[in-house]
């Protein structure tokens, strides 16, 4: 592995590298987009912002706000990560460790392995910058997207599903307008009533 490879790695929250000091952050009003999660200290690229917590779902469980979590399962976060926003170019990430031994880093005994959800930094973040992930929905769970970055993509969804997004969402929003067309053109419509009175006055 070369410097360049290892120097892009997130350091462990348990890691004596790690700053230790977690959750730096407030909720606060965006400007266009309801509340968000800004940063209320300096955070190092690649350091553990904190650690999301919450409740564990069955995969069928949908929500404004969960997470996959494992293999199988949902999160409903608490606060304050449940209010991290979107962005097509975030300054942060989720990162799900195996905490195998955790006495490695702490002063607890062993434990059976664990798994936690954290918040990364991707990039140096300032006070008061707003903290946001990329949700990485699939394209059928896609919406528009208000993130305002340079390089929008137009849509939240997976990168590798952005043109199967884009066609599926013009076709059905092609639809829609059809519909809609078809609907308002009914309402306009006389009816046979209407078209009967009309006769009596021609």
């Amino acid at each position: 592995m070369t410097n360049e490879e290892r120097s892009t790695e997130p350091i462990p929250p348990f890691s004596r590298r790690s700053s230790r000091r977690f959750d730096k952050v407030k909720i606060a009003t965006t400007a266009t987009r309801g509340l968000g999660v800004f940063a209320t200290a300096p955070i190092k690229a690649r350091h553990a912002i904190g650690r999301v917590v919450g409740k564990i779902k069955d995969s069928v469980y949908r929500s404004s706000y969960c997470i996959a979590y494992g293999d199988d399962k949902i999160l409903e976060p608490n606060h304050p990560y449940k209010y991290l926003n979107h962005s097509c170019d975030p300054n942060c990430e989720l990162i799900e460790w195996t905490i195998v031994d955790q006495s490695k880093y702490t002063e607890l005994e062993p434990s059976e392995p664990l798994l936690e959800l954290w918040l990364h930094a991707l990039r140096d973040i300032e006070r008061g910058d707003e903290l946001t992930i990329d949700y990485g929905w699939d394209w059928q769970s896609a919406i528009r997207c208000l993130c305002g970055s340079p390089n929008c993509r137009g849509w939240i969804c997976r990168v590798d599903q952005l043109e199967l997004c884009k066609r599926f969402n013009v076709a059905t929003v092609v639809a829609q307008e059809t519909t809609d067309n078809n609907t308002a053109s009914e309402k306009n419509a006389p009816s046979e009533q209407q078209k009967s009175l009309a006769g009596n006055f021609s």
